[in-house]
């Protein structure tokens, strides 16, 4: 399963794969110009975000766009920030970092980019040379994995809670299609054929992100409609078995993926036991304490010795150790490894809807996170190179996929129920 190229690279596409018609060859060539013209039209309008228009109301948001309500204050946070308010009034604050941490109703969720022009694909696939040398590389190899997902000049903050990934309409197959094609790790120039260990790892990472994606979609498909009768978000087991019926290996490639993540938690989990969560909400700080340190002492980490097994990041780039010039190869096929994800990573930036990105690059800062992790040799660099976004976004790619895994189940027993009902 982990020979094939980009055939998952539809999977986020909705049923209505084209809006428009080629038509057949046309009699006269006034009409032959005329079908031209609808083609080229049809092409412009190929990657953009139709918001699902056929499915929502007329006075709805877009469904590309992310939600940017203030969170509602709980009786609780407004009775600490009266408090807070009148402590202010009495005595005023000490600072302005002190007045910025009791800024209660701020989310603290982390940071995508705002709407910006579409770029080239073609400005993401070159590849610069693979460095390296003979030399040894440092122990700090590993600590920009997540450089290339960037926040950008005009950022804000993002509640996921309110932006759930779920369909958008968005036709995303070029994305898809870039990604694949990206990974290529190559040493000498050369691609490698067929697929090294390293790259068949990288692969099923992006599989595991694309069947998780599929997922949400398929779980959250149709929104709610007052003119279709639809309350909430519903699925479409259909859509869901029409991508994962024929392609059992992306449900597996899914769980590889979770293998790493949790890979990962487990060796930072001494680090992030002691991590502390200060967003200025003193509540949300202590909630958010407790359920990380339940999520590390989970009977996941304790139990799970023979799962974790499926993957050891110890074996990856031993290969070219035993080649006749070992040192080189492996330092050009490790910096060639980080090239092919910082690659990956850029392309997002060409995602032109607004939801699709927020999660997409959350994703790849997970993943990069937990790379950096599994890489990182010693803990005391682990501890000085993770940012709160990263850790933000490991933890929270880490419950996507968990919930991934149990949509799964969920929509194989809507399918099945559909079909014998």
């Amino acid at each position: 399963d982990d020979e094939s190229d980009d055939d998952e690279s539809d999977d986020d596409e909705s049923d209505d794969d084209d809006d428009g018609d080629d038509g057949d060859d046309a009699a006269t060539a006034a009409e032959d110009d005329s079908a031209v013209s609808e083609r080229e039209d049809d092409e412009d309008e190929e990657y953009e975000c139709d918001g699902m228009e056929d499915e929502v109301d007329e006075d709805a948001e877009p469904l590309c766009h992310l939600t940017d309500e203030d969170l509602k204050l709980s009786p609780l946070r407004d009775m600490l920030s009266s408090a807070l308010n009148a402590i202010y009034e009495s005595f005023g604050w000490e600072s302005e970092s002190q007045r910025r941490a009791f800024a209660w109703t701020r989310p603290s969720d982390p940071v995508v980019l705002t709407e910006e022009e579409p770029c080239d694909d073609d400005e993401t696939s070159g590849r610069g040379g693979a460095g390296g040398g003979g030399a040894k590389l440092p122990d700090t190899f590993w600590l920009d994995m997540c450089s290339n997902i960037k926040a950008g000049e005009d950022v804000r903050l993002v509640n996921l809670q309110l932006n759930p990934e779920r369909n958008t309409g968005y036709k995303g197959a070029h994305i898809w299609r870039a990604i694949y094609e990206e990974n290529c790790i190559d040493v000498d120039r050369k691609r490698s054929e067929p697929m090294c260990y390293e790259e068949s790892v990288l692969y099923r990472l992006l599989s595991g992100l694309h069947a998780s994606t599929t997922l949400s979609i398929a779980k959250n498909y149709y929104p709610p409609s007052k003119r279709k009768g639809r309350v909430d978000w519903e699925p479409n087991p259909a859509y869901f078995m029409d991508r994962f019926g024929p392609n059992p290996e992306y449900v597996r490639n899914l769980h590889f993926s979770y293998v790493v993540l949790l890979r990962a938690l487990r060796k930072a989990s001494a680090f992030l036991t002691r991590y502390e969560i200060r967003t200025g909400n003193i509540v949300e700080d202590e909630t958010a304490t407790v359920l990380l340190r339940r999520l590390l002492e989970s009977t996941i980490l304790r139990s799970c010795q023979d799962v974790f097994g499926a993957f050891d990041e110890s074996l990856m780039f031993k290969e070219r150790e035993a080649s006749e010039n070992p040192s080189e190869e492996v330092v050009s096929l490790k910096a060639n490894f980080k090239e092919v994800f910082h690659n990956v990573s850029s392309i997002l930036d060409c995602v032109q809807c607004q939801q699709c990105k927020l999660h997409g690059k959350m994703a790849m800062l997970g993943y990069g996170t937990a790379l950096k992790i599994l890489f990182l040799p010693r803990e005391e660099l682990i501890a000085a190179s993770l940012s709160r976004n990263e850790i933000v976004a490991f933890v929270n790619t880490i419950a996507k996929f968990s919930e991934s895994i149990k949509e799964v189940r969920e929509l194989t027993a809507m399918y099945w129920a559909r079909e014998a009902g």
